[in-house]
């Protein structure tokens, strides 16, 4: 994927994040510390700026009941969102 693609596969997670965590009834802070992830971190990970870890994924999965792939429209996850290639 190019720098193009990268910004619309960020792009498509943090709606995702936002409308996952908004099914949930969440507010942003509980949602950051039920999944123990930095706020600023998953500020700039629903602002589409910054592709979350593998483990933070998961752990976000969890808190809103999904799969990970969910994040990604049920595709697999891309490996250049996730380590930045």
């Amino acid at each position: 994927m190019g720098g193009e693609d990268r910004a619309a596969v960020l792009d498509t997670v943090a709606e995702h994040l936002i409308s996952f965590r908004a099914a949930e009834g969440l507010d942003f802070d509980d949602a950051a510390n039920e999944a123990e992830i930095d706020p600023e971190r998953l500020a700039a990970a629903e602002a589409g700026e910054l592709a979350l870890n593998e483990d933070e994924l998961e752990r976000l999965a969890e808190t809103y009941g999904i799969s990970v792939t969910a994040f990604f429209g049920g595709r697999v996850t891309p490996m250049n969102y996730l380590f930045g290639a």
